[in-house]
Parts: C-alpha cells; structure tokens; sequence
C-alpha cells in the first residue's frame, strides 16, 4: 500500500520513488516489446496469477515472455529455511491483499 515510502526510505533521499517504479515499468514493458516482437529468452519478474506460492492466487516470480505474451511462469526458487518462514508469516497479508484487489477489479 505504501511501496513508494518504503522505496524513499531505502533510498535515504538518494533518488525517488516515482522514478524508480516508471524506471521499472520501462525495463518490464521494453522487454514485453522485445519479446512480442520475436527476441527468444526475455525474462522479467511480474506479479501475475499463478499456483507457485500454495493459497496465494497471485505472486510475483520469473516470467518467460514471448509473442503471446507470459509463455511460463517460473517457481520462487530455492529459498532458506528463514526465507520460507518469512513467506510463510506474509502469506496472509498477501491473501488480504490479493482478495481486495479481485473485489476491486470485480466491483467497478
């Protein structure tokens, strides 16, 4: 909900949050372009619906673009035992999140 703030705290006034998300947005949507237009082994983390996180309908992971757009949805990777125990803990304000997100979509 307030991602921005948490960019403009790790950056410790090194630069801004609304530069740094339209930076990624251009990074994400010059390889959508890329891979659209035929480029082979375009990869980008998206946030997308998938079942690689259990009760989570939506997760950001690794995504293999191409023509069609999201080709393959890869896993999280391997992870620590401290790594898991931390998706564990954020599994149900993601679940609260997502929810709102797909009532919003669903409502208006």
């Amino acid at each position: 909900m307030f991602g921005g703030d948490e960019v403009v705290k790790a950056k410790a006034g090194g630069g801004s949050a609304t530069l740094s998300m339209a930076y990624a947005g251009a990074e994400f949507a010059n390889a959508l372009l890329r891979a659209l237009n035929g480029e082979q082994g375009v990869v980008q983390n998206a946030y997308v619906e998938s079942s690689v996180v259990p009760d989570c309908t939506f997760f950001s992971t690794p995504v293999s673009l191409g023509p069609e757009g999201a080709e393959e949805i890869h896993g999280i990777g391997t992870i620590n035992a401290y790594e898991e125990g931390l998706l564990a803990d954020a599994i149900p304000d993601l679940q609260d999140q997502i929810k709102k997100g797909v009532d919003f979509v669903k409502n208006n």
